[in-house]
């Protein structure tokens, strides 16, 4: 697994071994940024990797540009590899690694400290961990995200799809890659710069 484009391209990351990570797949992770940068919101962008896994997802944003990115996730061994992924491509300066349950977080966001919300937020959680129906709506109402916040919400295609519309965050695209499909969500004074209706 290497970061895909960007200041750090070709770097290899350290991958999860034995431990119980699900990383993005590469083609899906292209997929995501490419979505991204036809939305222009990758460049200075404070990015909030939650479920971060190997730390891949907010990895490739500061590579192609974003300020900063806050990662998330509760195995200690996982926030040892992400600290590691960070090492390996030369971002430690730009990235703090939160050692919380996702679960915390959406309850008290202000843990993760100012400012708020974030401009890209992903999730890519394990699929049989969290119920999408409680976590997505609790996502798209916190502080976390606001006006010019961009959600991508990783998830498995046996469910029947995402809301379309949660308070003010539209789902724009909801693509299938295999298995996996991702939905990314824009706030409604952000539609004027997607470049086609939701696509499924």
């Amino acid at each position: 697994m290497r970061v895909i484009a960007g200041v750090a391209k070709g770097r290899r990351l350290a991958s999860p071994g034995h431990l119980d990570v699900r990383p993005m797949m590469d083609k899906v992770r292209m997929a995501v940024f490419n979505m991204l940068e036809a939305l222009h919101v990758l460049q200075g962008a404070r990015v909030l990797d939650l479920y971060a896994g190997t730390g891949s997802v907010g990895i490739e944003a500061l590579s192609r540009g974003a300020e900063h990115a806050d990662f998330v996730e509760w195995d200690p061994r996982v926030v040892r590899l992400i600290r590691e992924n960070l090492r390996r491509t030369g971002f430690e300066d730009q990235a703090h690694v939160f050692r919380m349950r996702v679960e915390h977080v959406l309850e008290r966001p202000h843990v993760l400290g100012e400012p708020l919300p974030y401009q890209i937020v992903s999730a890519t959680p394990p699929y049989e961990a969290v119920d999408y129906n409680v976590l997505v709506p609790r996502l798209l109402r916190s502080p976390l995200v606001g006006a010019d916040s961009v959600v991508i919400v990783e998830y498995p295609r046996e469910l029947a799809g995402l809301p379309k519309m949660v308070a003010h965050f539209h789902k724009v695209r909801d693509r299938r890659y295999g298995r996996t499909r991702v939905a990314l969500y824009c706030h409604e004074a952000q539609l004027s710069r997607t470049t086609s209706p939701e696509e499924r």
